[in-house]
């Protein structure tokens, strides 16, 4: 999932088509969204196997609801550079930067 985070948190690459690094848009995505299901299950649910506690689910919540707002307006077929292009991937890179930080604590905080 950190590198997934990376990912999206990352400075936009210049891009005419798809990302061809690894791991690339499309695998973020997966595992940040289709792996966990977040998309349709609270990440609170995650605490104690994924996620550490309820400020790791709250901030994961926010950029799942974000990525999903980029995937209804772009479609899953879309380059990644529309995607990247997007009003509302600087929240995304925001808050997946956000997440990175909020992991990064120790988990006693």
């Amino acid at each position: 999932m950190v590198s997934a985070l990376g990912v999206l948190a990352a400075e936009r690459p210049a891009l005419d088509g798809r990302d061809t690094g690894f791991p690339d848009l499309t695998n973020a995505v997966h595992w940040l969204v289709d792996d966990t299901s977040w998309d349709s299950q609270d990440p609170a649910t995650s605490v104690g196997t994924i996620l550490r506690n309820a400020a790791e689910a709250e901030v994961i919540r926010a950029l799942v609801a974000a990525v999903v707002a980029v995937s209804d307006r772009q479609g899953a077929e879309a380059s990644d550079a529309a995607w990247f292009g997007d009003s509302g991937w600087h929240d995304v890179r925001r808050l997946a930067a956000e997440a990175l930080t909020c992991l990064a604590r120790p988990a006693d905080h």
